[in-house]
C-alpha cells in the first residue's frame, strides 16, 4: 500500500513541474466582458471614447504565423488598432500574436472586451515610424474593458 502512495505522489510531482514548466499562463476569461456584433459596432463604441481619426488608416495588412491576423481589424491611429473576432480562438490567437510584440523593445496595451480588443503598440515600433498612443485605460469605466499592459 506504502509503495502506491510513492508512485501516486510521484506522478502528481511529475505531472504538477510539468504543467509548471509548460509555458505562459492562459489569458483570463473573457466572461463578463462586453461583446459587439459586428466589427463597425465595435468601432463606434471605441471611437465614441478615443480621439480616432474619422478616416482611419488601412488595417494591418501582414502579420501572423499564416500571414494574417485570424480578425477583422481597422486602426484607430497608425498605432492603435481595434480588433473584432468571430471566435474566441481566433480572439485569443491575435491576442498571442500582438502580445509578443512587447517582448522585445516596449509594452503593448491592450483594452479587452469578450469578442473585441484595442491593442496599442506605439512603443513597439511597429507599423508607423511616427507612434500615436492613446490611453486605453480610459475605456475601462464606460465600456467595462480589461486594461492590460504586456511588457
Amino acid at each position: 500500500m506504502l509503495k502506491n502512495r510513492g508512485a501516486v505522489a510521484a506522478v502528481l510531482l511529475t505531472l504538477l513541474v510539468g504543467a509548471c514548466s509548460a509555458g505562459t499562463p492562459a489569458e483570463p476569461s473573457t466572461d463578463g466582458l462586453p461583446s459587439y456584433a459586428s466589427l463597425e459596432e465595435t468601432r463606434q463604441a471605441v471611437s465614441g471614447q478615443l480621439d480616432c481619426r474619422e478616416n482611419p488608416p488601412p488595417p494591418t495588412a501582414d502579420m501572423g504565423s499564416n500571414g494574417q491576423i485570424p480578425a477583422e481589424s481597422v486602426k484607430c491611429t497608425q498605432t492603435v488598432e481595434i480588433f473584432h473576432f468571430d471566435t474566441p480562438d481566433a480572439r485569443d490567437e491575435a491576442y498571442t500574436l500582438m502580445a509578443g510584440a512587447g517582448e522585445s523593445e516596449g509594452s503593448v496595451y491592450f483594452a479587452e472586451g469578450k469578442n473585441w480588443f484595442v491593442v496599442d503598440y506605439s512603443e513597439v515600433g511597429v507599423g508607423s515610424a511616427d507612434p500615436e498612443p492613446l490611453d486605453l485605460s480610459a475605456l475601462s469605466e464606460p465600456l467595462g474593458t480589461r486594461f492590460t499592459e504586456v511588457k
